[in-house]
């Protein structure tokens, strides 16, 4: 068998350090998946919360939740849709709120800790210092909602100027007012991106203006 002798490299040593810390990794991986297991069915009356995610990873982290048999949704609507050289290009589907996922369990210290571990999650929607709780209903008529098509992209959207003061009408964020950080002045776009404030902190929050009515 023919032998590369003139191939030059580096020889890479493997530490103890290295693989303990990729024994910890795994271990901690594994503990937290048993954590996951772990957590109680919802039941009909407990409560929804909103759980911030990475940008782009809500679909992956509701798909993670499921298999873990935890309740979790992510309301999509769908984008704009185009023609191109006389065909119809479908609007690609989306969340209605980006970086969110809802996601219900039956509410302890130990299950929010173990929720707060998936990869991807940034933390909860808090009501001071507690989660934000959502009731069934309310996430149910969202999600109908959204099913229906009401947040679908929409033409002759109506115009926002920076600062401007809203009210946000549905999904987790209902009933708060928010200020206009993105304007949509002069464009097509349907979204926009507000700064709500949840207990004294400002949350910048991507919303499609199906969910927000002028002040």
């Amino acid at each position: 068998m023919m032998q590369h002798r003139d191939i030059k490299g580096q020889v890479i040593e493997i530490t103890e350090r290295a693989l303990a810390k990729c024994e910890q990794a795994f271990f901690s991986r594994a503990n937290r998946e048993g954590d996951l297991h772990r957590i109680m069915s919802a039941g009909e009356s407990d409560p929804w919360f909103a759980i911030r995610v990475m940008t782009g990873c809500e679909q992956a982290v509701e798909k993670d939740l499921q298999s873990y048999s935890i309740e979790a949704l992510v309301p999509m609507r769908k984008g704009k849709t185009w023609e191109r050289r006389g065909r119809k290009i479908e609007g690609r589907p989306m969340p209605v709120i980006h970086g969110y996922v809802l996601v219900r369990f039956m509410p302890d210290v130990y299950s929010m800790q173990a929720i707060s571990s998936v990869d991807k999650v940034l933390g909860f929607l808090r009501a001071g210092e507690e989660a934000k709780r959502i009731s069934h209903s309310e996430v149910k008529r969202f999600y109908q909602r959204a099913m229906a098509g009401e947040y679908d992209w929409k033409a002759n959207a109506p115009t926002y100027g920076r600062g401007e003061k809203v009210r946000i009408v549905d999904g987790p964020f209902e009933g708060l007012q928010a200020e206009v950080l993105t304007p949509n002045d002069g464009k097509k776009a349907d979204m926009i991106v507000v700064s709500v404030e949840i207990f004294g902190t400002q949350t910048p929050v991507t919303l499609p203006l199906a969910l927000i009515e002028k002040l």
